[in-house]
């Protein structure tokens, strides 16, 4: 004996053909958004373990852009608009490995005739560094006027003078620039016979890859994707389903 049903499936084919254009673009959305979160703040875990002490400029230094559901396309990239500097152009070498783009007081330095084009500032053995391990942005602003390499903006000139408001600035050490039979540099006399470097001039540094970033990503996106899709499929699916029945 056969038994035979007749099943009509028109509904359930329209119901499918319906998660597939209505849902699967929201489940995905999430799902991206999701692990961009997560790869996001694994990057941050990563550089807190490769720099040595990273100020908390560099670990704020990525973006995060939300996927949608008519642009499935969730980012995670180093901000442009940086303050002054684009996270990228001290970052990147450290991604990548090579060499670095100048920053902006050692540009300061160049025009002022102090650097040469191709070296670079690095803090010297007199150099009192913060809790980073950088010299401190007044600091540095410190020493450009002195040595006559501070920008000049809307008619006011930053550099230093003979003026008793700039000797009274002064009484803590006097800084200039040092070539010849010493290392290349910018000196502070502390006394009348102790000099210290602060800021040396040295040759392009190169740098070797220490920030995996696009293999944490790619390590992250294979851990956490799939589950997040299944938890966005159980949100915007399963659960509207079982509120319907």
């Amino acid at each position: 004996m056969a038994i035979h049903i007749r099943v009509d499936t028109s509904d359930v084919m329209r119901a499918l053909r319906r998660l597939a254009k209505e849902d699967a673009p929201i489940v995905t959305a999430y799902a991206l958004t999701k692990t961009a979160q997560d790869i996001k703040a694994e990057e941050i875990t990563v550089m807190k373990r490769v720099f040595d002490r990273p100020s908390r400029f560099t670990l704020n230094a990525l973006y995060m852009s939300p996927a949608k559901k008519n642009n499935l396309v969730a980012s995670v990239y180093f901000k442009e608009g940086f303050g002054s500097i684009p996270a990228w152009r001290y970052l990147g070498p450290q991604v990548e490995g090579g060499g670095r783009q100048h920053k902006a007081h050692e540009k300061r330095l160049i025009r002022a005739g102090h650097m040469k084009p191709d070296e670079y500032a690095v803090p010297g053995r007199g150099a009192r560094l913060d809790q980073y391990g950088n010299l401190s942005g007044s600091t540095i602003e410190r020493i450009l006027s002195q040595v006559q390499a501070a920008e000049q903006m809307a008619g006011y000139q930053a550099n230093a003078t003979n003026s008793r408001r700039s000797k009274a600035k002064r009484k803590s050490g006097r800084y200039f620039v040092l070539r010849g039979n010493v290392a290349p540099g910018i000196y502070l006399r502390e006394k009348l016979n102790t000099i210290v470097p602060v800021i040396m001039f040295v040759k392009a540094p190169r740098y070797k890859k220490r920030f995996p970033f696009y293999e944490t990503a790619q390590s992250v996106f294979r851990q956490k994707f799939v589950g997040h899709a299944r938890d966005g499929f159980a949100r915007f699916v399963t659960s509207r389903m079982k509120k319907a029945a």
